[in-house]
């Protein structure tokens, strides 16, 4: 059974690029890790590929966008990313992709 994920992106064209990405994202398939936040390395798809799970996408605000997209998850990333405390989280996950 795939896996049920959403992500809070600030550009989606960053997704689609055909590159691993760092992203976190959100369990939404049910059961007890139900809203588990994940740190990956991902490979991003629109439209969905058969047998990858499915990816919800939002934006900073909230809005969620029409379609799903496909995500491969290629690495899982640790809990916590180096940085300042109250600095950019999307900067700092910029950073762990290098």
């Amino acid at each position: 059974m795939s896996k049920v994920y959403e992500s809070f992106v600030r550009d989606v064209s960053r997704l689609l690029n055909g590159r691993e990405i760092v992203m976190c994202l959100r369990d939404l398939t049910p059961g007890r890790k139900k809203y588990k936040g994940i740190n990956v390395r991902a490979v991003v798809s629109q439209p969905p590929r058969q047998g990858e799970d499915m990816l919800w996408v939002r934006s900073v605000c909230g809005v969620k966008f029409p379609d799903p997209f496909s995500v491969r998850i290629v690495e899982n990333m640790p809990d916590v990313f180096k940085g300042a405390p109250y600095t950019d989280y999307f900067d700092a996950m910029e950073r762990a992709e290098r």
